[in-house]
């Protein structure tokens, strides 16, 4: 059977199993797919995310997805060429197989709470609820120590675990836990990894923005400012250009710092290095070396950290970016 025989057996067959297997529907998504519709968009860029390490609103290959409708509803996701792989190695058992048992997980997940999920700590379980927060150093010294965290100079990056994400009206209401360091240890993983992944599940959460207007930052449309994403509308900064780098929530949106490839991708826009300020733990203003002097950033950090609540200030000193050497560091000043 040709890949493209499998795909369209696959699905009817799914749509057969609808009942027996417990889901309420299937898509087809094929490679090349986009949508006007805001939750298929969000479908798509999230699975971009995950398997194609890219942001887009075009999908990157093809993925059939079931969704299952649950005390909270979910979806799980398969890509069609491993579900053919599973086809070409043990037939249709294979493939049956591997759906079956993603089916089971994600309903036996979707019935259990946070605290549930903590007392059984599985790390499957609770792999998508790892994410990272970024704070500052001193102020939260004394109560990391039992934590997991990771610092650059004043600033250190924390493993959070999410107990609630809730959007009522305009209030976004986030519940979470810092994750104990006992916790991660009991798990059969390096730390790398699973720093690794809670990486990959805050980009998937949110994504990072640059706006080349301070005002741009008021409620903007979900690809404004997506310099990251294929086909960016953001091709290069002129020298005097003093973005702000946040994330699509703008909640701790500093971290967009942090994500693999951002640094790189700023120093190509800006064409060199760049020194970082950080005006709150929630986002970054950004100027190119050479500019402005640091002196001078370093004064407009402190004047700001002044007006903030202290629990936003991430940091009292300046970062720089070196282009040729990849190295963020902390400047004394």
């Amino acid at each position: 059977m040709t890949y493209e025989e499998f795909c369209s057996e696959l699905v009817q067959k799914l749509e057969d199993k609808k009942n027996k297997l417990g889901y309420s529907k299937v898509k087809y998504y094929p490679d090349g797919f986009t949508s006007e519709d805001q939750k298929e968009l969000a479908t798509i860029r999230n699975t971009n995310i995950r398997y194609n390490k890219t942001e887009s609103d075009v999908l990157s290959g093809d993925f059939v997805i079931l969704y299952v409708e649950t005390v909270s509803a979910h979806i799980c996701r398969f890509t069609c060429r491993g579900l053919y792989q599973a086809y070409e190695e043990n037939g249709w058992e294979g493939v049956w197989t591997d759906i079956n048992s993603s089916l089971a997980n994600g309903k036996r997940l979707a019935k259990m709470d946070i605290m549930e999920l903590i007392d059984r700590n599985e790390y499957d379980a609770l792999r998508e609820k790892i994410f990272i927060r970024p704070l500052n150093y001193n102020d939260h010294r004394y109560e990391l120590k039992d934590y997991v965290y990771r610092r650059i100079g004043d600033i250190v990056l924390v493993l959070y675990l999410l107990a609630s994400d809730e959007h009522i009206g305009e209030r976004h209401d986030v519940s979470s836990m810092k994750l104990p360091r006992v916790m991660m240890e009991s798990w059969d993983l390096s730390e790398d990894e699973v720093w690794e992944n809670a990486m990959s599940s805050t980009y998937m959460m949110s994504p990072p923005r640059m706006y080349l207007n301070p005002m741009d930052t008021y409620k903007p449309p979900y690809h404004k400012g997506a310099f990251m994403a294929l086909n960016s509308d953001i091709g290069t900064l002129s020298a005097m250009a003093v973005p702000t780098v946040t994330t699509t929530t703008q909640m701790n949106g500093a971290i967009a710092m942090f994500y693999p490839g951002v640094r790189e991708r700023i120093a190509e826009l800006f064409g060199g290095d760049f020194y970082v300020a950080f005006t709150s733990i929630h986002e970054a203003r950004l100027h190119k070396k050479g500019t402005i002097p640091p002196r001078e950033i370093l004064g407009r950090v402190r004047e700001m950290n002044r007006m903030l609540d202290p629990s936003e200030v991430l940091t009292r000193k300046m970062y720089l970016y070196e282009s040729a050497s990849k190295e963020f560091r902390q400047l004394e000043l």
